[in-house]
């Protein structure tokens, strides 16, 4: 319990209350007896005053009248006596005559008018009294008591007033008052002590639920909040801060998985393409050795022969072999430059059935020579969000596959249009269709069909790979299906609204 905030404070608390209390006690014996006795001598002083405005022998005499008309024991109260009312508050009077003769005492019944007392007595008794009286404490026999020994002189004659209180009746006081005080102080040590206990106990839930949820937040558990309506605006202002710690860290969290996620999307990409690269190396290295070797052959050849026609037909040979090596490297520098551009080319709004118009134009004396038919068939403001000549890259591509497998005196259909969410461009050429077992291979690089016309047609086989990988780029798809008399290819982009 003492580790707990709860705990401290109610201890510190309880020893706080103990200390104020028990100073509290102790200060009140060490001095309530002496400001009692204090207290009781200006009271003297005060009644001493009150009687030397009276007439000293008239006072006597009535005070003495009224104690003959009471009864033995007691007597009632009467509100024409003057000494009556400090009579019951204890306080006790002897007035004697300049003789020394008594002429009233609260504790005698009858008037004395002569004194019985030895002179050289009586000679120490008067030396005691005073013209300028005050008040004091006198220790007697049977304890103490405040005196008052006045010498007052009226009318010529002297009268000597005594008026005296028992320390008894101050000490009772005390004591009573001692044990109201000792009462007061366990009643306020019970009240202060459960009043603590509530107020500790309340502090430590608010601070023990603030913990418990930042142990949540630690855990990464945001579900809970801390309570802001507490009776103490500490702890307010406290969980109102581990709320806001709470929401910004569920904030940094949430952006650092979103980081995360797209950072191993980046690594796979990352990794796929350089798996790509690697076997694309590995084809080209493979696909240069084939006309490497004809053009080694066709050099020795022409080194040997005599004959002009078969160094004609070596040197042709040498000619058509140079001239697919420098397409298939313009095909490998195109790919490279669609690969390297993943992530810096640059995006605008374009319509893709203009790039489609602007490209059957470019193609058509080119078509026409081969006497085939190029037809365009698009819906105007086809829009979507791209790289302008990465797409019409693209669409060159498709039309100049078209132009290599349609065969003479056929229809090439160029469309553009809506499905859904993309904008579709398509390209259908009559002629020999795709084997199944190619379908999904002709998308990769080097791949030219497994079908004799396909493999003869002259092309590198990364027209298709570059194809796919500009679509890819752009957040788009790209397939093809075989008609009832030749080949529709076609890629989608997405719709920009």
């Amino acid at each position: 319990m003492m580790k707990t905030i709860s705990g401290r404070l109610l201890v510190i608390l309880v020893l706080l209350l103990t200390a104020v209390s028990g100073g509290v006690g102790i200060l009140y014996s060490g001095v309530s007896r002496h400001l009692y006795i204090q207290e009781q001598c200006r009271m003297l002083d005060e009644v001493y005053g009150l009687l030397l405005n009276e007439d000293i022998p008239a006072l006597c005499e009535e005070e003495n009248r009224i104690k003959g008309m009471a009864a033995e024991d007691e007597w009632e109260e009467s509100s024409d006596s003057l000494l009556e009312p400090y009579e019951n508050n204890n306080l006790r009077f002897r007035i004697r005559d300049e003789e020394f003769n008594l002429l009233y005492a609260t504790n005698k019944s009858e008037h004395t008018s002569t004194s019985s007392q030895d002179p050289e007595l009586t000679e120490q008794w008067i030396a005691k009294y005073r013209k300028d009286a005050e008040a004091e404490y006198e220790k007697i026999r049977t304890g103490g008591r405040v005196v008052l020994r006045g010498i007052h002189e009226q009318d010529g004659h002297k009268f000597y007033i005594m008026v005296t209180q028992s320390s008894g009746a101050i000490d009772r006081s005390t004591a009573y008052a001692r044990r109201v005080l000792l009462l007061v102080i366990v009643v306020f040590l019970i009240f202060g002590t459960i009043c603590v206990h509530m107020l500790a106990k309340g502090i430590g839930r608010s601070v023990g639920n603030a913990a418990r949820v930042a142990k949540k937040i630690a855990e990464k558990d945001f579900s809970e909040k801390v309570s802001e309506t507490t009776k103490y605006q500490e702890l307010n202002e406290l969980g109102e801060s581990i709320n806001e710690m709470s929401d910004q860290i569920q904030s940094y969290v949430r952006d650092l998985e979103t980081y995360n996620r797209l950072l191993q999307q980046d690594n796979q990409r990352r990794a796929e393409l350089e798996q790509h690269r690697k076997r694309f190396v590995n084809n080209v290295s493979h696909e240069l050795k084939t006309p490497l070797a004809i053009i080694s052959g066709q050099a020795e050849m022409l080194s040997i022969t005599q004959d002009a026609e078969k160094r004609q037909q070596y040197c042709d040979s040498v000619t058509e072999e140079v001239r697919r090596m420098s397409e298939m490297v313009s095909s490998m520098l195109q790919t490279f430059s669609v690969e390297e551009a993943i992530e810096e080319q640059p995006m605008q709004p374009l319509k893709l059935d203009q790039i489609a118009d602007g490209a059957v134009r470019d193609f058509s004396a080119l078509f026409a020579k081969k006497q085939v038919r190029l037809e365009l068939q698009s819906l105007p403001d086809c829009m979507v969000k791209g790289n302008p000549e990465n797409l019409r890259r693209a669409v060159n591509n498709f039309l100049m596959n078209a132009y290599r497998y349609a065969p003479e005196d056929s229809v090439v259909r160029v469309s553009v249009g809506r499905n859904g969410r993309y904008v579709i461009f398509s390209v259908y050429n009559e002629g020999e269709k795709v084997a199944e077992e190619d379908i999904d291979k002709l998308w990769d690089s080097f791949y030219q069909g497994s079908s004799v016309g396909r493999r003869n047609e002259g092309g590198t086989g990364l027209g298709l790979y570059i194809v796919k990988s500009i679509v890819a780029q752009h957040g788009g798809e790209c397939g093809l299906e075989n008609k009832e008399k030749g080949v529709e290819f076609w890629f989608g982009i997405p719709y920009l609204q």
